[in-house]
């Protein structure tokens, strides 16, 4: 019976066949620090095996963790904003359209508005927002209506005039008169309870006061009622023209988003004079 050979002992049995040199010339010789450069070696050996075996267990457990079959996407850098109107929410943070500047040269002024304001298209034939008064002065006929601008933050298709071409309420309506020799003082009576020949029932009211806005001293009214609702009007004469800004605020009416009346104050105390 042939003896059990294995590739083992075919290697041995050549290895022990290969004549070997004298034992002086390959024997090594001892030397100092041999023993430190190995544990050194034996050491970082370990070391370098302790970081491909927790490199390997991360990869393992991340891929563990994750549905086979499914791509793993980069975290979002930003959470989306969350933003109130009229801003708008971009690159995680909440933004708002540029203002625009409003130039009125024909008539000696320019104002600041938000950047969601836009100027209404007034009705043709729309008069002024007042009622002539006989053995008034001065007259408040449209004759004597040099010019008219309203500006408003709702959209155009949802902006409409009111009941004897008054705006509605949270809109700025400036409006430019022949001064007709009257007062800023004058003109301030013309609206409402604020002429002292008008009598005042209930709370209904007008306060009276001046301001100094960019350099020019307006006459300011504000007419409240019952209701709530009460309108602001800003009188200042120049020349032979008087300058009329009035808005309204009313707590019955929901106003466009991000419009109170410190944006309307706001926009008023940003005219400019020229």
């Amino acid at each position: 019976m042939f003896p059990e050979l294995s590739i083992e002992r075919v290697f041995r049995r050549e290895l022990d066949s290969l004549p070997l040199p004298d034992e002086q010339v390959w024997m090594p010789t001892r030397t100092p620090g041999g023993p430190t450069i190995r544990a050194v070696s034996v050491v970082a050996a370990a070391l370098v095996l302790a970081v491909a075996a927790a490199g390997l267990l991360r990869d393992a457990t991340g891929a563990a963790t994750q549905p086979r079959g499914v791509a793993t996407s980069e975290p979002s850098l930003r959470p989306a904003a969350t933003c109130e109107p009229p801003a708008y929410g971009a690159n995680g943070r909440c933004a708002r359209l540029v203002p625009n500047g409003i130039r009125n040269p024909a008539f000696g002024y320019n104002l600041t508005i938000p950047g969601e304001w836009h100027e209404a298209q007034m009705p043709l034939g729309s008069g002024p927002f007042a009622s002539d008064r006989p053995n008034a002065g001065p007259s408040l006929t449209a004759p004597f209506l040099l010019d008219r601008k309203v500006f408003t933050a709702r959209s155009p298709y949802e902006w409409v005039l009111m009941t004897n071409n008054a705006v509605p309420a949270w809109d700025l309506d400036i409006q430019v008169w022949d001064r007709q020799g009257r007062t800023a003082l004058d003109w301030s009576r013309t609206f409402g309870p604020c002429d002292p020949a008008i009598p005042v029932f209930g709370i209904t009211g007008c306060t009276q006061r001046t301001e100094v806005i960019r350099g020019g001293t307006f006459v300011v009214t504000t007419v409240s009622t019952f209701r709530g609702p009460q309108t602001t009007s800003f009188y200042l004469d120049r020349g032979d023209q008087i300058l009329i800004l009035r808005y309204s605020s009313d707590p019955n009416v929901t106003p466009p988003p991000g419009v109170t009346e410190a944006t309307l104050l706001g926009i008023v105390h940003s005219i400019g004079l020229v």
